[in-house]
């Protein structure tokens, strides 16, 4: 007997998926898991992708997204098994704040290898793999800050653009081939890292919090699992006539007013 959520069910695939030491990573790691895939958890610290990868039952490797010959031979050893049909592209790094008029190129290329670099390197080495299984999905990762306009931190945003244009690109590019291409842009999470600023200072950290979510029509933070739940959709069969989209998860953070 089928079941309207069979179209969520994952089992018989083998996902990859970058970052998935981090937060969202590893959300999204366990939402594949569940839903039935072998998931190969990369991330650039070893330690962190074996321990998302113990948990979830999948296999772990240690990535730097900025190098694309790594990235090209992590992909391809995911996919000796013929089933990688589902791609993450979901690393990148954090940088310090800079505002356009002090941009230095050493800052904005290292932002730009680890998130636009990464994506592209990602895209590009799993598109013949996707195509060889008949078709797939890959999911980018962009942000929220895309759509607005937040100084001092340009080479973020642009970087972020890009994904999002180089998305629908290939998502026209590939639609023949049965390759979907989507991309998310989140709001902020809360975690560790997002909020190491505040360390020591519970009450900023509160009052930063509150302000994030004065910001949001619902009244509500972002969290990885919300992500996490909107990747699977788009790589599952419940998006089979979704491409060449941003799916905004940011609780309505960009709407136009």
């Amino acid at each position: 007997m089928t079941s309207p959520f069979d179209v969520w069910r994952l089992d018989g695939r083998t996902a990859f998926v970058t970052g998935a030491g981090g937060a969202i990573g590893e959300a999204v790691a366990r939402a594949l898991a569940d839903a039935g895939a072998h998931v190969h958890c990369a991330d650039i610290r070893e330690e962190a992708a074996r321990a998302v990868a113990d948990r979830v039952g999948g296999t772990a490797v240690a990535l730097d997204v900025s190098d694309a010959s790594a990235v090209r031979t992590a992909i391809d050893v995911a996919a000796t098994d013929g089933n990688l049909t589902i791609v993450c592209n979901l690393a990148g790094i954090a940088g310090r704040s800079q505002r356009v008029i002090d941009l230095d190129e050493q800052a904005f290329d290292a932002m730009f290898a680890a998130h636009f670099g990464g994506v592209l390197s990602g895209c590009q080495a799993a598109v013949p793999h996707l195509r060889a299984a008949g078709g797939g999905a890959i999911v980018n990762m962009s942000s929220e800050a895309i759509d607005i306009a937040p100084a001092t931190i340009a080479s973020y945003a642009v970087a972020k653009a890009s994904i999002s244009a180089l998305t629908k690109i290939l998502a026209a590019e590939v639609a023949g081939d049965g390759i979907r291409v989507n991309a998310v842009a989140p709001s902020f999470i809360p975690s560790d890292l997002s909020l190491v600023r505040y360390a020591g200072d519970p009450e900023g950290r509160e009052r930063y919090l509150d302000w994030w979510r004065a910001k949001s029509p619902l009244g509500l933070l972002c969290s990885a699992e919300d992500v996490a739940a909107q990747i699977l959709y788009l790589v599952s069969d419940a998006a089979s006539y979704v491409t060449g989209q941003t799916l905004r998860t940011n609780g309505g953070i960009s709407m136009p007013w």
